[in-house]
């Protein structure tokens, strides 16, 4: 089960110039996570997969995940914001979901909005085989193809509200994204972009074998990522932006007692195999105990740690 709000910290930054900060600090060069995107939007499909990572999953069936109540917290977030606009005699605020997948997000901001909102949801994602499912799921809504690394398609100060979830851990240039973002938003709107650094999730276990597995599937999921370290480097990048304020950093966590994706453990677990930088029997032990004794007694307690990162647009004089 998902639990626990752990700590909240709130900053406002002063005017700075456009911040120096970001190639990605680190993860992959040529191939990983961000390659096997885009290789599925060349292709047209939905299906993402590289050799490299060892990911290979039809991404329409990998969106949802224990994060489930953080996600359903960012939409009533979202929504308050937009109850006050509409209760200022604001009509049709418009609510833009950036990398939007299937709609499941949008879907959420829905239910949260409650039937009497009349804000215009609007989603966008990089590969357009998976928007059909979020059209079938929000019929009113709007959705476009769209990839933020290269410009979103839209006019400046348009949206009253943004969101993003698990987005920028794929950038390399996660700054550009960022600004792009902020460009689409219109003075005063709320931004919520949700984000985790990989190498702060954990194993909650006793067995020692298990959490040296554990630590080399983290390390290579890690380097697969072109922003590995996505909810830090976009906190301090938000922080010396010239045009946000109310920066604010929350986290949270959920324990998840019965491993969420054991599919996905065992494809980069395979990829470690044929690299040679792990024995198969340890990705059998892994596998075993993740679906056995270990997870049947409490002793395979994947920990996820997510942050809430938001900020408002700034008037810039």
């Amino acid at each position: 089960s998902a639990q626990g709000l752990l700590v909240q910290a709130a900053c406002n930054a002063p005017p700075r110039q456009r911040p120096e900060l970001m190639s990605g600090e680190g993860g992959q060069d040529g191939g990983g996570f961000t390659a096997a995107y885009q290789n599925a939007a060349k292709e047209g499909t939905a299906h993402v997969r590289d050799a490299k990572s060892g990911v290979n999953v039809d991404h329409t069936k990998a969106v949802e995940d224990p994060t489930l109540p953080f996600r359903e917290r960012i939409a009533a977030r979202l929504a308050r914001s937009v109850a006050g606009l509409e209760a200022g005699g604001l009509k049709r605020p418009r609510c833009l979901d950036v990398g939007c997948s299937t709609g499941g997000d949008l879907k959420r901001l829905r239910e949260a909005l409650g039937e009497g909102s009349s804000a215009q949801l609007v989603g966008v994602d990089l590969l357009e085989a998976q928007l059909p499912k979020a059209r079938e799921a929000l019929p009113e809504a709007e959705f476009k193809q769209g990839d933020v690394a290269a410009g979103l398609p839209f006019e400046d100060n348009e949206f009253d509200t943004l969101q993003a979830s698990r987005l920028l851990i794929h950038m390399p240039d996660p700054g550009k994204a960022i600004d792009e973002m902020i460009r689409v938003m219109k003075p005063g709107a709320l931004g919520v972009l949700a984000e985790s650094d990989m190498d702060l999730g954990q194993l909650m276990t006793g067995d020692d074998r298990l959490r040296a597995i554990n630590g080399k599937k983290t390390e290579h999921t890690f380097k697969m990522c072109a922003n590995p370290r996505a909810a830090s480097t976009t906190y301090r990048y938000l922080l010396a932006h010239p045009a946000a304020e109310s920066v604010a950093l929350d986290a949270w966590a959920c324990a998840c007692p019965v491993p969420p994706f054991p599919e996905h453990d065992r494809m980069f677990l395979q990829k470690l195999v044929e690299s040679g930088s792990l024995p198969a029997e340890d990705l059998e032990y892994y596998m075993g105990q993740a679906t056995g004794r270990a997870a049947a007694e409490g002793n395979f307690v994947t920990l996820f740690p997510m942050f809430e990162v938001s900020f408002r647009k700034k008037a810039l004089s």
